[in-house]
């Protein structure tokens, strides 16, 4: 007796539609298995598919791609080598979908206006390292600029999980 074929007797199957629920079953779980492999690797947070850095010649940017927005995200700013106060810009996206909590050295000084934010901090000839950390808002993907002074600014996308 073939045990694919379908019977009558003593409880009525229907083996093509069986063999349709397994294929279901069997992608389900495959799916549930690749969800859980990109949210180990950092695809919904925290995690090395999620860390980035953008780097440019009078600034690196340390930052997470994928973020919650119930978490707080933190930003290391890298300035390379030079003289005198360094100033960080960040533009308008940022202080709108940004809410700062901390600043590690705090800015010995800082102006907000209608192009971004600006932070000025006193650096040592070596350069020098800002931690910037900061509640995102609203979810969504932000497109960030920051630049040190008038060098050419540097463009990331952050994507921000509900």
């Amino acid at each position: 007796m073939d045990e694919f074929a379908s019977r009558q007797y003593p409880v009525q199957e229907h083996m093509h539609f069986q063999r349709r629920m397994w294929l279901v079953e069997r992608v389900g779980w495959a799916a549930l298995t690749a969800i859980a492999l990109l949210a180990l690797t950092g695809l919904f947070g925290t995690g090395w598919l999620s860390k980035a850095t953008a780097d440019g010649k009078d600034l690196s940017i340390r930052y997470e791609r994928f973020q919650r927005a119930t978490k707080l995200a933190e930003f290391s700013f890298r300035f390379a080598a030079g003289e005198g106060e360094r100033s960080l810009h960040l533009n308008t996206a940022f202080q709108q979908n940004y809410e700062i909590a901390s600043i590690q050295p705090q800015p010995s000084r800082s102006q907000a206006g209608e192009d971004g934010l600006t932070l000025t901090f006193a650096t040592s000839p070596a350069g020098g390292m800002v931690s910037l950390w900061a509640h995102p808002r609203s979810y969504g993907i932000s497109e960030i600029e920051a630049r040190s002074g008038s060098a050419p600014p540097l463009a990331f996308s952050i994507i921000v999980y509900p």
